[in-house]
């Protein structure tokens, strides 16, 4: 824990002046976004894309950050991760391997499956008279009309956005656990489909999570992953991973580790200086048995990945404002204008830390050392009838005019007196 003691602005709580209060840096948390260095090849960072350019502070009280605060005015969720769970997976096939037939394994009863072609201008025309199904080697049959098999047709018509050469069918609670082969003639041997197999009764699921939905280039990246049914967890034999860049230009290899872990050396990411718009997924394509089985799953999770351009400096000085009001240190590399969020907590007469307020600040700072100023007026502390100690939380660093968030600590500052 570090040790800052510093002057503050006049906290006026219940008419009384606080002066001379000890701040402390508490210790940051596992999950908490912070960069160990900044980067230095600044070159390669977009311009500020900002229209603003006058300092701001706006606080909300409790009642109005719990209740009444409008969607992104706020810091993020804290205490939760990215997490997506997969019942699916998906095949890439040819024409021909599409006529001489394709080996689809199933867990359960009910699956879904769709076949359609990758380009949405093909030309294709999916007939499902030359549909043809074997499960477990033996002729099998759909009924066909609404709610059995569906054209893409059908399906844009019901808002789902798929090509319209596509065919999609749900198998009967006759066909469970085992083999189902496709096949379906005509189609141009060289032409590229793809299939895909939901099965939404399944007790076979695949989890992959990250630790925090925000990352900063150079960090590394640790999945934890998962297949089981609910009793029983699986080693897979077949994992195959991949990050790919929001274009999808770019894709980088994410190793296996024992026990089904995934993880992404900071190596790669280290380049990553001037990332495109949007987010980055990481794709991950697993293969387990079990009792003679084949399970099949695919996953995308999608999280942020920004430069690390700006960070709290650990200064701390006298607030210019009355009420109860700090002025943080912020190290750039770049220029731009920078926005800080935080919520208060303060000490009711029970000795609990409760929420006084929600504050959000923001300025234009050049590359270098700048300030920015979180201010609480002395109404709103005096109103909260909470006082000393303080503490700040869910403190954010943002960059407005580059949608970066460029550092997140769940417990920041406490104010001792």
């Amino acid at each position: 824990m570090r040790y800052t003691k510093t002057l503050i602005a006049s906290c006026l709580v219940a008419g009384s002046s606080l002066a001379m209060a000890e701040i402390e840096w508490l210790d940051t948390q596992s999950n908490d976004l912070r960069a160990d260095r900044l980067t230095t090849d600044t070159g390669a960072i977009p311009a500020s894309m900002h229209q603003e350019s006058a300092a701001i502070n706006f606080a909300w009280n409790a009642e109005q950050a719990s209740t009444a605060r409008r969607p992104g005015v706020g810091p993020t969720e804290t205490g939760t991760t990215p997490m997506v769970e997969s019942q699916q997976y998906w095949m890439d096939v040819t024409g021909t391997e599409l006529a001489r037939g394709v080996e689809l394994p199933l867990t359960a009863p009910g699956a879904v499956v769709r076949i359609s072609a990758l380009d949405n201008d093909s030309g294709l025309e999916l007939d499902p008279d030359k549909l043809v199904l074997e499960f477990n080697g033996r002729p099998v049959s759909v009924e066909f009309g609404p709610g059995h098999v569906s054209t893409g047709v059908e399906l844009r018509r019901e808002g789902m956005p798929v090509p319209e050469a596509t065919l999609a069918f749900r198998l009967t609670d006759r066909i469970g656990a085992g083999t189902l082969t496709v096949s379906h003639e005509g189609v141009r041997g060289s032409l590229p489909l793809v299939i895909n197999v939901h099965e939404p009764e399944s007790a076979w699921t695949a989890t992959l999570a990250l630790e925090r939905h925000n990352y900063l280039a150079g960090q590394p990246l640790d999945f934890e992953f998962e297949l089981g049914d609910g009793r029983r967890s699986i080693e897979a034999h077949s994992i195959q991973a991949v990050l790919a860049s929001p274009d999808a230009s770019e894709t980088w290899p994410i190793e296996s580790t024992r026990g089904n872990g995934l993880t992404m050396a900071a190596a790669p990411l280290a380049d990553i200086d001037r990332p495109a718009p949007g987010l980055y997924e990481a794709h991950v394509y697993v293969e387990g048995e079990y009792r003679g089985q084949t399970i099949r799953r695919d996953l995308t999770l999608a999280f942020n990945v920004a430069p690390a351009i700006a960070q709290f400096s650990g200064e701390v000085e006298r607030g210019r404002s009355d009420g109860l009001a700090v002025v943080l240190g912020i190290d750039s590399a770049v220029s731009g204008r920078y926005q800080v969020n935080a919520d208060v907590m303060g000490t009711n007469a029970r000795g609990e830390l409760e929420l006084l307020g929600f504050v959000q600040s923001a300025n234009v700072l050049e590359a270098g050392s700048g300030q920015i100023e979180l201010a609480l007026d002395s109404d709103m502390v005096r109103a909260s009838g909470l006082q000393a100690p303080f503490e700040v939380r869910n403190l954010q660093l943002l960059d407005q005019g580059r949608m970066y968030l460029l550092e997140d600590r769940q417990q920041a500052l406490r104010i001792m007196r």
